[in-house]
């Protein structure tokens, strides 16, 4: 019965310092967004728009140049990651309590 414990709480240790290696991270989605032509006549433009759930569940929308949307997109993809990483932690901790 210890072992399995020993073994879980290793598991735990495991994942908590994978998220902590994974580095910054984003939450939210990347949307290109097409905008009209100006009035000085220039046309269809195109951006890239980080949006994301903020304080008090609010939507909330951030510039992204073009040149950045590639690390915008890995920071994304971290984000994901942690969240899994923690909800395995959670699993783990919660057979953890179980095995007594």
């Amino acid at each position: 019965m210890s072992d399995s414990r020993n073994e879980m709480q290793k598991k735990i240790a495991a994942e908590l310092s994978r998220i902590a290696a994974l580095g910054p991270m984003l939450k939210g989605t990347v949307s290109e967004v097409k905008k009209g032509a100006r009035k000085d006549g220039a046309g269809e433009r195109t951006a890239h728009l980080l949006t994301y759930k903020g304080k008090d569940n609010k939507t909330r929308s951030v510039y992204v140049p073009a040149r950045r949307v590639g690390e915008v997109q890995d920071m994304i993809a971290r984000h994901r990651e942690a969240t899994h990483s923690l909800n395995r932690v959670v699993d783990l901790s919660v057979a953890l309590f179980k095995a007594k």
